[in-house]
């Protein structure tokens, strides 16, 4: 009798564990995945031009004419790649996605994309934007010599990790910019640090040099820090932004300065 309950006993404890071990498994958090625009190319380009400013080295900058489809889409990125002597620009637009209410009307716009030509050798270069081309000559190398007669490229190698905008208790107002990253190596430096204002948008580009040719440089990073004064001389009241290689700042002159 005894016998009959151990084999009962084993039994049951052996279906228990199969029972158990058929049961689903607990369901797992899926997180939720939300985006309230949608991204596409729906910029119609009607006009492409390229304009070279008379600097050494050459800079040039393309401008990109168009419209939107409707009221509700916006341009939100630009980009600007290069094949051998091909400039490729994509704009990249969003709407707002679900129903929501657009004027139908098409809105025009007018963009500036500057074209990273330093360092280029002389040579005609084509620009594409949508179906619209535009061509550029570089009648010689686009690149700088320094006093001793080696060649220089300019390049824009510098890496930005901290962007502050300082106003000083002056008057007139004063503001200054602090710059601080690093560089890739040890044989980039920077050239120049260059301002320009456009409205109420100001832009700073940090421009860095490097040996032409085959140099061996030390491949540790080099940190960087650079503090520079806006032009804000003559400016109305108003809040400005400040952009410098995808970062941006804003900062306010409160009285006409």
């Amino acid at each position: 009798m005894m016998k009959k309950i151990k084999i009962m006993l084993i039994f049951t404890l052996f279906a228990g564990l199969f029972l158990s071990a058929c049961q689903p498994a607990p369901p797992v958090d899926t997180p939720l995945v939300e985006d309230d625009y949608a991204y596409g190319q729906n910029a119609i380009v009607e006009d492409l031009d390229v304009l070279l400013m008379e600097s050494f080295p050459l800079q040039a900058r393309a401008v990109v004419k168009g419209y939107l489809r409707d009221g509700c889409t916006e341009l939100y990125e630009i980009e600007v790649e290069r094949d051998g002597v091909e400039f490729m620009i994509t704009l990249t637009t969003r709407r707002p996605t679900g129903d929501v209410a657009c004027t139908e009307a098409l809105v025009p716009f007018e963009e500036s994309v500057n074209l990273e030509i330093e360092g280029l050798v002389a040579g005609i270069y084509t620009v594409t934007a949508q179906e619209q081309r535009a061509q550029f000559t570089l009648d010689v190398d686009n690149v700088l010599q320094s006093e001793g007669g080696e060649d220089i490229l300019l390049t824009s190698d510098a890496v930005l990790e901290d962007l502050a905008v300082m106003i000083l208790e002056s008057d007139p107002v004063q503001v200054r910019v602090s710059l601080s990253g690093y560089l890739p190596d040890g044989c980039t430096t920077i050239h120049e640090i260059r301002s320009s204002r456009d409205g109420d948008v100001f832009t700073i580009q940090i421009v860095t040099e490097r040996p032409a040719g085959d140099v061996a440089c030390t491949m540790a990073i080099v940190p960087f820090e650079e503090e520079l004064p806006l032009d804000v001389a003559g400016l109305p009241a108003g809040a400005y932004t400040l952009r410098v290689d995808g970062m941006s700042e804003t900062f306010v002159i409160d009285a006409d300065n």
